[in-house]
């Protein structure tokens, strides 16, 4: 249906190289898109030209790395078309053994990166409008234990999505949330290798599964294309039931 038609857009998506990332960026590939995937190193994003993604290297971290990249897209297409803020940590670390380290980097990567990146499109097209999607988590709408500074960003995500919604709306910019529940990546591993606890939370999942990494791609094309174009500041969950319940 052309209405869920995203051909010739042209995507920046971050966090690329693995897991739901790759899958959004090869799903967005096949549908017709110009996709830019962004890893944070330069032997992460080997694959990609041969798999017709432009690669990137993006470092969320950084303040300068995202505005670079988003001005030479720009130069090439004259607009970048939807940003998809999807590079994320994740850690098991227990909330009273966070070291600061730690804590800033999970904070930088996943808050603070997702803010610049979000400014540094709006400083770039502010005239011109644009799209952002955020990836979060269903952690950060529940709790969880284990997950207390994870959770704290993706709930900070969520609430930054809604913010930029209304600030940026007459900018002719929408902003929306895709929250995956547990997915089959490298980042559930710590869930996946002992037996007895993939059984317990598979027990809280009405499907009865993990989701695939392709499960959220129905959602960003969604997002991403004129199907949604009166929908901004939204969370759209995509768990199994996980948190319906």
């Amino acid at each position: 249906m052309k209405l869920f038609d995203i051909t010739g857009k042209t995507v920046l998506i971050t966090g690329a190289s693995r897991g739901i990332g790759k899958s959004i960026a090869l799903g967005f590939r096949d549908a017709g898109a110009i996709v830019y995937g962004a890893g944070s190193r330069p032997e992460s994003i080997e694959w990609m030209d041969k798999e017709g993604i432009n690669g990137v290297v993006i470092d969320v971290r950084s303040e300068k790395d995202a505005f670079n990249a988003i001005g030479k897209i720009r130069e090439k297409h004259g607009k970048l078309n939807c940003l998809i803020n999807n590079a994320g940590i994740a850690t098991n670390t227990p909330a009273s053994g966070f070291k600061e380290e730690e804590l800033q980097n999970m904070i930088q990567t996943n808050y603070t990166g997702v803010f610049r990146n979000c400014q540094a499109y709006y400083k770039h097209h502010k005239k011109d409008g644009g799209n952002i999607i955020n990836v979060a988590s269903v952690l950060g709408m529940v709790g969880s234990k284990l997950a207390s500074v994870y959770s704290g960003t993706k709930g900070a995500v969520i609430s930054l999505s809604k913010a930029l919604a209304i600030e940026w709306c007459n900018s002719g910019y929408r902003v929306n949330v895709i929250c995956p529940g547990l997915i089959d990546t490298d980042m559930t591993d710590m869930i996946k290798d002992k037996e007895y606890i993939l059984n317990q939370v598979l027990a809280g999942i009405p499907m009865g599964r993990l989701g695939d990494p392709e499960d959220i791609l129905g959602a960003a094309i969604y997002l991403a294309s004129d199907a949604s174009k009166y929908v901004t500041g939204q969370t759209l969950v995509v768990d199994g039931g996980l948190i319906a319940q």
